[in-house]
């Protein structure tokens, strides 16, 4: 069957908000005052980003216990409304939003105050824009900046750049007018950055002729070591900073759920898969390729997607497949094509978590694990859903916690560090 030829969007749709510009500055001595994660807060705040579907305005919602119902988000007492809501990852008592929450590149640090009310902290400046964040401890954290190549170092407890560290020497395609990295992971004593490479900026397509290019650091030097390559995938890992959850189980085998979709030279698309590097090696497992969507027999589509990964242990994971094959490229970012399947990737099977609907797994991707259970996002148009969905790793079934369809779609949910009443 000749498949059509169009782009897979969720790339630019998680980018476009980023390319505003202020310059890097210069590098900085790196500092090596490192320090080790103290015990995290028995009790939690929550944070809910949600936001329209055709601009980046949206809000930002406090809460002092984990949310539930129907909530009215314009008229929270605790919501408040931005601009630029990107949503972000999570870290002690605060979130990073990818942008400046009134406007332009950079990340912004986003707290909640002693009445749970959000409130707009630090900037770090970045020229185009940036869209990962990752953290080592206490002192050290790193982040992308679409402008370089390096990888930048920020203080996370000043949440100041401190320096970068130089990938000059880290495998880029030449021809393609943007090389970036888009995800990048932290294990042990190793960085994981994803180069996202494609024929324009941003790059709504990835392009690779020799598959998944994944960038070694040494966490303890802070020096690039070598790449490593995937053949026959694309993308391997999640471009959503707002995307952020554990891909690395209890042994270290990191997981990374590659991107799939449609080529641009041939009838033969490329399968989202997922594919991993074992603990203590810092190469991808040649033997392991994981294809989710074809152990659902429910599903039509012939184009193979993941649309988000989340690990929550014992050999369990979550992520979103494709059901029917959608007919234009805006398809996969406005439509519900997708489901919600639990996978095991030990035996490499999966199964749909069942009373939960379809949804666009490109805009909402995410998945979460607090308070011992696993929190799906689910966005359907059609049915004016955009909902938390929880479900226990040991079933197969999900109910809904909470729908936030008044606020527009959910751009990230998360668990932080209580503020102090």
């Amino acid at each position: 069957m000749k498949m059509m030829n169009f782009r897979i969007l969720c790339i630019g749709i998680s980018t476009l908000g980023l390319l505003l510009s202020c310059a890097t500055d210069d590098a900085i001595p790196i500092s090596d005052d490192r320090v080790s994660f103290g015990e995290p807060s028995e009790t939690k705040d929550y944070m809910l980003f949600t936001r329209s579907g055709s601009s980046p305005n949206g809000f930002i919602t406090g809460f002092d216990t984990f949310p539930s119902g129907e909530l009215d988000i314009p008229n929270i007492e605790t919501t408040l409304a931005f601009p630029a809501i990107s949503g972000g990852v999570a870290f002690r008592n605060y979130v990073v939003n990818q942008q400046k929450l009134f406007g332009g590149a950079g990340y912004q640090r986003v707290t909640l105050n002693e009445n749970k009310i959000p409130v707009a902290g630090s900037i770090i400046e970045t020229f185009r824009g940036g869209s990962s964040v990752a953290f080592l401890n206490d002192s050290i954290g790193y982040y992308s900046d679409f402008n370089t190549l390096n990888i930048q170092i920020f203080n996370p407890s000043t949440f100041k750049r401190t320096g970068e560290i130089d990938m000059s020497q880290a495998f880029i395609i030449p021809e393609n007018a943007s090389n970036q990295y888009s995800d990048i992971i932290v294990r042990g004593n190793r960085l994981f950055s994803c180069l996202y490479t494609g024929l324009g900026f941003p790059p709504f397509a990835y392009r690779s002729d020799v598959g998944s290019i994944v960038g070694v650091v040494d966490t303890d030097s802070n020096t690039y070591i070598k790449d490593i390559f995937k053949e026959d995938s694309k993308y391997p890992g999640q471009p959503f900073l707002r995307y952020s959850s554990n891909v690395i189980d209890e042994d270290g085998t990191l997981y990374l759920a590659t991107q799939g979709g449609l080529t641009f030279d041939s009838d033969t698309p490329t399968p989202g898969k997922i594919v991993k590097i074992p603990s203590g090696s810092d190469d991808f497992d040649p033997e392991y390729e994981f294809v989710p969507q074809d152990q659902v027999s429910t599903s039509t589509a012939i184009t193979k997607i993941n649309a988000g990964f989340l690990y929550v242990g014992n050999g369990i994971g979550y992520t979103n497949i494709l059901m029917e094959e959608p007919v234009s490229g805006s398809d996969l970012v406005n439509r519900p094509l997708m489901r919600w399947a639990k996978i095991d990737l030990i035996n490499q099977t999966a199964v749909l978590v069942e009373r939960v609907p379809r949804n666009v797994g490109l805009t909402s991707g995410m998945a979460y694990n607090y308070r011992d259970k696993v929190q799906l996002v689910v966005y359907n148009p059609e049915e004016n859903i955009s909902a938390i969905y929880e479900t226990d790793p040991s079933s197969t079934t999900a109910e809904m916690v909470f729908n936030a369809a008044s606020g527009g779609i959910i751009y990230g949910f998360y668990e932080l560090e209580e503020t102090e009443k």
